[in-house]
Protein backbone atom coordinates (compact mmCIF):
# COMPACT_ATOMS: atom_id res chain seq x y z
CA UNK A 1 0.00 0.00 0.00
CA UNK A 2 1.32 3.43 -0.88
CA UNK A 3 2.32 5.76 1.94
CA UNK A 4 -0.14 8.47 0.94
CA UNK A 5 -2.97 5.87 0.94
CA UNK A 6 -2.04 4.78 4.45
CA UNK A 7 -2.00 8.37 5.63
CA UNK A 8 -5.39 9.02 4.03
CA UNK A 9 -6.83 5.88 5.62
CA UNK A 10 -5.53 6.84 9.07
CA UNK A 11 -6.79 10.38 8.60
CA UNK A 12 -10.32 9.30 7.70
CA UNK A 13 -10.25 6.69 10.47
CA UNK A 14 -9.30 9.38 12.95
CA UNK A 15 -12.17 11.53 11.74
CA UNK A 16 -14.59 8.62 12.02
CA UNK A 17 -13.45 7.91 15.53
CA UNK A 18 -13.48 11.60 16.34
CA UNK A 19 -17.06 11.87 15.14
CA UNK A 20 -18.28 9.04 17.29
CA UNK A 21 -16.18 10.01 20.27
CA UNK A 22 -17.32 13.61 20.15
CA UNK A 23 -20.94 12.50 20.03
CA UNK A 24 -20.51 10.00 22.82
CA UNK A 25 -19.16 12.70 25.06
CA UNK A 26 -21.91 15.15 24.09
CA UNK A 27 -22.18 17.20 27.27
CA UNK A 28 -21.90 14.06 29.32
CA UNK A 29 -25.46 13.01 28.34
CA UNK A 30 -25.94 9.26 28.76
CA UNK A 31 -28.55 9.22 25.99
CA UNK A 32 -25.87 10.19 23.47
CA UNK A 33 -23.64 7.23 24.19
CA UNK A 34 -22.84 5.04 21.17
CA UNK A 35 -24.53 4.90 17.78
CA UNK A 36 -27.16 2.22 18.32
CA UNK A 37 -26.21 -0.05 21.19
CA UNK A 38 -28.19 2.10 23.60
CA UNK A 39 -31.40 1.92 21.50
CA UNK A 40 -31.71 5.67 21.17
CA UNK A 41 -34.91 7.30 20.00
CA UNK A 42 -34.98 8.80 16.51
CA UNK A 43 -34.86 12.25 18.08
CA UNK A 44 -31.69 11.32 19.97
CA UNK A 45 -30.23 9.85 16.77
CA UNK A 46 -30.82 13.19 15.05
CA UNK A 47 -29.13 15.06 17.90
CA UNK A 48 -26.23 12.66 17.64
CA UNK A 49 -25.94 13.31 13.89
CA UNK A 50 -26.10 17.09 14.30
CA UNK A 51 -23.41 17.04 16.99
CA UNK A 52 -21.26 14.86 14.75
CA UNK A 53 -21.62 17.31 11.85
CA UNK A 54 -20.86 20.29 14.09
CA UNK A 55 -17.68 18.72 15.47
CA UNK A 56 -16.53 17.42 12.06
CA UNK A 57 -17.65 19.97 9.43
CA UNK A 58 -15.32 18.62 6.74
CA UNK A 59 -15.65 14.83 6.57
CA UNK A 60 -18.65 14.65 8.85
CA UNK A 61 -20.91 15.18 5.87
CA UNK A 62 -19.89 11.71 4.70
CA UNK A 63 -19.72 9.93 8.02
CA UNK A 64 -22.48 11.39 10.18
CA UNK A 65 -25.43 10.55 7.89
CA UNK A 66 -24.26 6.92 7.83
CA UNK A 67 -24.02 6.92 11.59
CA UNK A 68 -27.56 8.37 11.76
CA UNK A 69 -28.94 5.69 9.40
CA UNK A 70 -27.42 2.94 11.53
CA UNK A 71 -28.79 4.54 14.70
CA UNK A 72 -32.33 4.91 13.34
CA UNK A 73 -32.35 1.31 12.13
CA UNK A 74 -32.35 0.11 15.74
CA UNK A 75 -33.97 3.09 17.43
CA UNK A 76 -36.61 2.31 20.03
CA UNK A 77 -38.47 5.58 19.39
CA UNK A 78 -39.32 5.52 23.07
CA UNK A 79 -42.48 3.51 22.32
CA UNK A 80 -43.86 0.83 24.65
CA UNK A 81 -43.26 -2.74 23.49
CA UNK A 82 -47.01 -3.26 22.99
CA UNK A 83 -47.19 -0.30 20.62
CA UNK A 84 -44.13 -1.42 18.67
CA UNK A 85 -45.64 -4.88 18.37
CA UNK A 86 -48.98 -3.49 17.18
CA UNK A 87 -47.28 -1.37 14.52
CA UNK A 88 -45.31 -4.38 13.29
CA UNK A 89 -48.40 -6.60 13.24
CA UNK A 90 -50.42 -3.97 11.36
CA UNK A 91 -47.73 -3.83 8.70
CA UNK A 92 -47.95 -7.61 8.38
CA UNK A 93 -51.75 -7.41 7.96
CA UNK A 94 -51.40 -4.76 5.27
CA UNK A 95 -48.71 -6.71 3.43
CA UNK A 96 -50.77 -9.90 3.49
CA UNK A 97 -53.78 -7.98 2.15
CA UNK A 98 -51.74 -6.52 -0.71
CA UNK A 99 -50.50 -9.98 -1.67
CA UNK A 100 -53.98 -11.48 -1.39
CA UNK A 101 -55.54 -8.71 -3.48
CA UNK A 102 -52.94 -9.02 -6.22
CA UNK A 103 -53.73 -12.72 -6.53
CA UNK A 104 -57.52 -12.38 -6.33
CA UNK A 105 -59.20 -13.14 -9.65
CA UNK A 106 -62.84 -12.68 -8.66
CA UNK A 107 -64.89 -10.14 -6.73
CA UNK A 108 -65.61 -12.78 -4.12
CA UNK A 109 -61.92 -13.48 -3.62
CA UNK A 110 -61.20 -9.76 -3.28
CA UNK A 111 -63.93 -9.50 -0.66
CA UNK A 112 -62.39 -12.41 1.24
CA UNK A 113 -59.05 -10.56 1.23
CA UNK A 114 -60.67 -7.46 2.72
CA UNK A 115 -62.47 -9.55 5.35
CA UNK A 116 -59.25 -11.27 6.36
CA UNK A 117 -57.42 -7.95 6.68
CA UNK A 118 -60.23 -6.48 8.79
CA UNK A 119 -60.14 -9.44 11.16
CA UNK A 120 -56.32 -9.29 11.25
CA UNK A 121 -56.27 -5.62 12.25
CA UNK A 122 -59.16 -6.10 14.70
CA UNK A 123 -57.23 -8.87 16.46
CA UNK A 124 -54.29 -6.50 17.02
CA UNK A 125 -56.42 -4.07 19.01
CA UNK A 126 -58.59 -6.88 20.41
CA UNK A 127 -62.03 -5.89 19.16
CA UNK A 128 -64.84 -8.02 17.76
CA UNK A 129 -66.14 -6.54 14.52
CA UNK A 130 -69.65 -7.02 13.14
CA UNK A 131 -70.20 -8.61 9.73
CA UNK A 132 -67.68 -7.12 7.31
CA UNK A 133 -69.37 -4.98 4.64
CA UNK A 134 -67.99 -2.85 1.81
CA UNK A 135 -67.60 0.31 3.89
CA UNK A 136 -65.54 -1.51 6.52
CA UNK A 137 -62.44 -1.23 4.29
CA UNK A 138 -62.13 2.48 4.99
CA UNK A 139 -62.53 1.80 8.72
CA UNK A 140 -59.64 -0.67 8.59
CA UNK A 141 -57.39 1.71 6.65
CA UNK A 142 -58.04 4.45 9.22
CA UNK A 143 -57.34 2.00 12.05
CA UNK A 144 -53.97 1.05 10.55
CA UNK A 145 -53.03 4.74 10.31
CA UNK A 146 -54.14 5.16 13.92
CA UNK A 147 -52.00 2.23 15.09
CA UNK A 148 -48.97 3.52 13.20
CA UNK A 149 -49.36 6.91 14.85
CA UNK A 150 -49.76 5.55 18.38
CA UNK A 151 -47.37 6.76 21.05
CA UNK A 152 -48.75 4.95 24.09
CA UNK A 153 -50.94 1.96 24.91
CA UNK A 154 -54.00 4.13 25.52
CA UNK A 155 -53.73 5.29 21.91
CA UNK A 156 -54.28 1.70 20.81
CA UNK A 157 -57.50 1.66 22.83
CA UNK A 158 -58.64 4.75 20.95
CA UNK A 159 -57.83 2.97 17.68
CA UNK A 160 -59.83 -0.06 18.84
CA UNK A 161 -62.87 1.95 19.85
CA UNK A 162 -62.84 3.99 16.64
CA UNK A 163 -62.49 0.88 14.50
CA UNK A 164 -65.42 -0.86 16.18
CA UNK A 165 -67.59 2.24 16.08
CA UNK A 166 -66.83 2.80 12.40
CA UNK A 167 -67.51 -0.83 11.46
CA UNK A 168 -70.78 -0.81 13.42
CA UNK A 169 -71.89 2.34 11.60
CA UNK A 170 -71.23 0.59 8.30
CA UNK A 171 -73.14 -2.59 9.16
CA UNK A 172 -76.08 -0.57 10.53
CA UNK A 173 -76.73 0.58 6.98
CA UNK A 174 -77.45 -2.97 5.79
CA UNK A 175 -79.28 -4.62 8.71
CA UNK A 176 -82.83 -3.94 9.94
CA UNK A 177 -83.06 -0.76 12.01
CA UNK A 178 -83.97 -2.53 15.25
CA UNK A 179 -81.05 -4.93 14.84
CA UNK A 180 -78.72 -2.04 14.13
CA UNK A 181 -79.92 -0.32 17.29
CA UNK A 182 -79.04 -3.36 19.40
CA UNK A 183 -75.64 -3.71 17.73
CA UNK A 184 -74.96 -0.04 18.41
CA UNK A 185 -75.97 -0.29 22.08
CA UNK A 186 -73.85 -3.39 22.66
CA UNK A 187 -70.93 -1.76 20.86
CA UNK A 188 -71.19 1.24 23.20
CA UNK A 189 -70.93 -1.17 26.14
CA UNK A 190 -67.81 -2.72 24.60
CA UNK A 191 -66.24 0.67 23.96
CA UNK A 192 -66.77 1.63 27.59
CA UNK A 193 -65.28 -1.71 28.65
CA UNK A 194 -62.16 -1.21 26.52
CA UNK A 195 -61.58 2.25 27.96
CA UNK A 196 -62.21 1.05 31.50
CA UNK A 197 -59.69 -1.79 31.20
CA UNK A 198 -57.07 0.55 29.74
CA UNK A 199 -57.43 2.90 32.69
CA UNK A 200 -57.56 0.14 35.30
CA UNK A 201 -54.56 0.11 37.63
CA UNK A 202 -55.24 -3.12 39.53
CA UNK A 203 -56.71 -6.59 38.86
CA UNK A 204 -59.67 -5.63 41.03
CA UNK A 205 -60.31 -2.62 38.82
CA UNK A 206 -60.26 -4.83 35.71
CA UNK A 207 -62.78 -7.15 37.34
CA UNK A 208 -65.00 -4.18 38.10
CA UNK A 209 -64.87 -3.17 34.44
CA UNK A 210 -66.29 -6.55 33.44
CA UNK A 211 -68.97 -6.37 36.12
CA UNK A 212 -70.04 -2.97 34.83
CA UNK A 213 -70.09 -4.04 31.18
CA UNK A 214 -72.15 -7.19 31.81
CA UNK A 215 -75.43 -5.49 32.84
CA UNK A 216 -74.90 -2.92 30.10
CA UNK A 217 -74.87 -5.67 27.47
CA UNK A 218 -77.74 -7.49 29.16
CA UNK A 219 -79.85 -4.33 29.15
CA UNK A 220 -79.25 -3.85 25.43
CA UNK A 221 -80.58 -7.37 24.89
CA UNK A 222 -83.47 -7.01 27.31
CA UNK A 223 -82.10 -9.57 29.79
CA UNK A 224 -81.95 -9.28 33.58
CA UNK A 225 -78.82 -10.83 35.08
CA UNK A 226 -78.29 -12.45 38.47
CA UNK A 227 -75.37 -11.08 40.54
CA UNK A 228 -72.50 -9.95 38.33
CA UNK A 229 -70.09 -10.89 41.11
CA UNK A 230 -70.37 -14.41 39.69
CA UNK A 231 -67.46 -14.78 37.26
CA UNK A 232 -69.38 -16.99 34.86
CA UNK A 233 -72.12 -14.39 34.45
CA UNK A 234 -69.61 -11.82 33.21
CA UNK A 235 -68.22 -14.36 30.74
CA UNK A 236 -71.75 -15.11 29.52
CA UNK A 237 -72.32 -11.40 28.90
CA UNK A 238 -69.11 -11.05 26.91
CA UNK A 239 -70.06 -14.01 24.72
CA UNK A 240 -73.51 -12.49 24.23
CA UNK A 241 -71.94 -9.17 23.23
CA UNK A 242 -70.00 -10.85 20.43
CA UNK A 243 -73.14 -12.72 19.41
CA UNK A 244 -75.18 -9.51 19.24
CA UNK A 245 -72.56 -7.65 17.24
CA UNK A 246 -72.68 -10.49 14.68
CA UNK A 247 -76.49 -10.35 14.44
CA UNK A 248 -78.16 -9.60 11.13
CA UNK A 249 -81.83 -10.29 11.95
CA UNK A 250 -84.34 -9.99 14.77
CA UNK A 251 -84.21 -13.74 15.31
CA UNK A 252 -80.42 -13.52 15.72
CA UNK A 253 -80.83 -10.91 18.45
CA UNK A 254 -83.50 -13.01 20.15
CA UNK A 255 -81.19 -16.02 20.06
CA UNK A 256 -78.36 -14.03 21.68
CA UNK A 257 -80.71 -12.82 24.41
CA UNK A 258 -82.05 -16.30 25.15
CA UNK A 259 -78.55 -17.76 25.23
CA UNK A 260 -77.40 -15.05 27.64
CA UNK A 261 -80.35 -15.64 29.97
CA UNK A 262 -79.76 -19.38 29.97
CA UNK A 263 -75.98 -19.07 30.39
CA UNK A 264 -76.24 -16.58 33.25
CA UNK A 265 -78.86 -18.68 35.03
CA UNK A 266 -76.67 -21.76 34.70
CA UNK A 267 -73.61 -19.87 36.01
CA UNK A 268 -75.65 -18.72 39.00
CA UNK A 269 -77.01 -22.21 39.61
CA UNK A 270 -80.57 -21.16 38.84
CA UNK A 271 -82.89 -23.42 36.88
CA UNK A 272 -85.12 -21.46 34.56
CA UNK A 273 -87.36 -22.14 31.64
CA UNK A 274 -86.12 -20.30 28.53
CA UNK A 275 -88.63 -17.70 27.38
CA UNK A 276 -90.86 -18.81 24.53
CA UNK A 277 -89.93 -17.44 21.13
CA UNK A 278 -92.32 -14.64 20.10
CA UNK A 279 -94.78 -15.50 17.37
CA UNK A 280 -94.36 -13.91 13.95
CA UNK A 281 -97.15 -11.48 14.75
CA UNK A 282 -95.52 -10.56 18.08
CA UNK A 283 -92.17 -10.02 16.38
CA UNK A 284 -93.81 -7.81 13.77
CA UNK A 285 -95.61 -5.79 16.44
CA UNK A 286 -92.39 -5.32 18.46
CA UNK A 287 -90.52 -4.34 15.30
CA UNK A 288 -93.02 -1.67 14.31
CA UNK A 289 -93.38 -0.37 17.87
CA UNK A 290 -89.64 0.24 18.08
CA UNK A 291 -89.56 2.15 14.82
CA UNK A 292 -92.95 3.07 13.28
CA UNK A 293 -91.18 4.41 10.19
CA UNK A 294 -89.56 1.05 9.46
CA UNK A 295 -92.78 -0.72 8.43
CA UNK A 296 -91.36 -1.90 5.12
CA UNK A 297 -88.15 -3.09 6.76
CA UNK A 298 -90.16 -5.07 9.32
CA UNK A 299 -92.24 -6.71 6.61
CA UNK A 300 -89.09 -7.62 4.65
CA UNK A 301 -87.24 -8.92 7.71
CA UNK A 302 -90.12 -11.16 8.80
CA UNK A 303 -91.21 -12.28 5.33
CA UNK A 304 -89.96 -15.80 5.91
CA UNK A 305 -91.03 -16.04 9.55
CA UNK A 306 -92.77 -19.25 10.64
CA UNK A 307 -94.46 -19.93 13.98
Amino acid sequence: MKTNSIVAFLFVGTLLFGCTASVDSGQGSPELTGTSAEKLTTSQCATQRDTCLKNNPLFGILVCPLQYTQCVATASNGLPAQVNSAISDAAACTKAFATCSSEATTASAATDCATTEAQCVASIVQVHLPTIVTGTASCVATAVDCINGSQQVSDLTTCANNLESCAVSQVQTVVPAQVGAVIGSVSDCQTALNTCITNAQTPAAVTQCGQTAAPCTASALGVTLPSVSITGVVTCAQTAANCAIDASSVSDVTGCANTLASCAASAAGVTTTPPAKPTCQQQFTMCVSKNPLALLACITDLAGCQN
